[in-house]
């Protein structure tokens, strides 16, 4: 049975924990993993590995194997990926992140090398199996997006309108000589 535990901080977004937390007993029902994991999420905008490199995850399994290994994830440029993004490209990229983590930390059960781009095309599959269960729709991101544009666009106009206003009140006053 897989029994992921899920370490948050106050601070970390709702939503953001509703949905990994959504998928983590997805992942439990379907029984994709096997064993016990830890997985920490914090707002720090990276994590060290044990090499003293900057990462935005990183997956621990301790040599002796009766400890539980552990997942760690920096969600410090969550609103950032989402501002560009969108919330279901930066959830599903997210999502595709931890569970190439999974299928590293199944390498680490089975003692074996660590495959990275096995891992990447399995972790590829199963979220867009999620996303079918999910029926996650990207297209309503896309008119958001439209959206903006449009309201940045009418914002510039204006602002240059306004300045164009106050612009022209400080040369009325002034006479040619």
């Amino acid at each position: 049975m897989f029994e992921p535990k899920l370490w948050t901080k106050p601070t970390n977004s709702r939503w953001f924990i509703k949905e990994i937390t959504h998928y983590l007993e997805w992942l439990t029902t379907n029984k994709y993993f096997e064993g016990e994991i830890n997985i920490f999420l914090t707002n720090a905008k990276f994590i060290y590995d044990l090499s003293a490199r900057k990462r935005e995850g990183n997956f621990l399994g301790p040599f002796d194997r009766t400890k539980v290994p552990s997942l760690y994830f920096s969600l410090g440029e969550l609103f950032k990926d989402i501002s560009q993004n969108g919330k279901d490209n930066t959830l599903c990229n997210w999502l595709q992140y931890l569970t190439f983590f999974l299928y590293s930390y199944i390498d680490w059960q089975k003692d074996r090398e660590f495959d990275n781009d096995l891992n990447n095309d399995l972790a590829n599959k199963m979220i867009f199996e999620y996303i079918d269960f999910k029926e996650i729709s990207f297209e309503s991101e896309d008119r958001r997006k439209k959206e903006n544009r449009k309201r940045a666009k009418n914002k510039g106009k204006k602002k240059k309108r306004k300045k164009e206003k106050t612009h022209e009140k400080n040369w009325k006053g002034v006479s040619k000589k």
